[in-house]
Formats: C-alpha cells, sequence, structure tokens
C-alpha cells in the first residue's frame, strides 16, 4: 500500500513541481537546444504513438508550416496524447469521471473514454496494469500518465546558470 501511495504521490507531483503551467512544462523538458522550439526529433519523445504516427501528428501539429513546434502549437499537437489529456485535467478528476461504476478501478472499457490511441488502446492498457489484474488502479493511472512526462524530463540535460 505504501508503494502505490509513493507512485500515486509521485505522479501527481508532476503536477504541482513548480507554477508553470503543463504546456511550459513540457516544452522545457523536450527543448534541447533551448530556442523555445521542437523540432521533430526534439518532439518524437512525448509521442506516444511516434513509432506510428509521430511525422504526421508532427507536421499536423506544425500550423504555421515552418518546421517547428512552437509552445503556441504544442498544445493541439499533445492533444492527441492519452497521458496529456489526463495530465491537463488532473488525475483525480479525470479517474473520477471515468470510474463509471466507482469501484475505485478502470476496465479496459472505462480506460478508453480517454485513451486518443485508436487500435493500439488495448495494448496501453495491458501496459498501464502493472499488477495484471485486468485493472488500473488510481496509481497505476497516474503512473501511466506522468511516465512520458517523467521520462522526458528526466532525459533531459539540467541548464547550467551561467554568471557573467
Amino acid at each position: 500500500m505504501k508503494a502505490v501511495l509513493s507512485l500515486l504521490l509521485s505522479a501527481a507531483s508532476l503536477l504541482a513541481s513548480d507554477d508553470a503551467p503543463l504546456i511550459t512544462r513540457i516544452l522545457k523538458a523536450a527543448d534541447k537546444d533551448y530556442d523555445g522550439k521542437l523540432t521533430l526529433a526534439e518532439y518524437l519523445p512525448l509521442d506516444v504513438q511516434a513509432k506510428h504516427h509521430g511525422d504526421e501528428h508532427f507536421k499536423s501539429g506544425d500550423a504555421n508550416a515552418d518546421g517547428f513546434i512552437d509552445a503556441s502549437e504544442l498544445a493541439t499537437t499533445l492533444h492527441k496524447q492519452t497521458w496529456f489529456a489526463i495530465l491537463s485535467e488532473g488525475i483525480e478528476p479525470c479517474f473520477a469521471r471515468l470510474d463509471a461504476n466507482q469501484d475505485g478501478k478502470l476496465d479496459a472499457a472505462e480506460y478508453r473514454k480517454i485513451s486518443r490511441m485508436g487500435a493500439h488502446a488495448e495494448q496501453h492498457f495491458k501496459g498501464a496494469d502493472t499488477d495484471k489484474d485486468g485493472f488500473l488502479s488510481k496509481a497505476e493511472f497516474a503512473a501511466h500518465a506522468g511516465a512520458r512526462l517523467k521520462t522526458v524530463e528526466a532525459a533531459t540535460p539540467k541548464r547550467k546558470n551561467i554568471k557573467d
């Protein structure tokens, strides 16, 4: 039970760790060259479906067709991602809304209501079901939602403060 609570608090802390809005945090984490916009290479780690649709999602998100996704384009682009939808709504309210029978867990049909994975929804549900009981607990749901952002943030080198 302690591990479950730790997972839930860890994922929830992704949203509360600083005052920056979610899009700003995502952009800051993914922007490897710190130019305030994302190249295709910087964007792909954010796209769970990149293996199948990453280039398409990037091109459709690049509204001004300049070859980059900036902060104003990022939310629209990430809208195709389940993890972003969950974190945008908030883990607790999203879970409560999806848990139709209010049994404290999500089955595949309940999860499918938020999934933006199309044909891959079942595969992602099974991947998120770490205890393999056929349901997602709130902790599993939180870990699933926060995994992409946490991975991107952990892989980003820390910016150095340069003093004159």
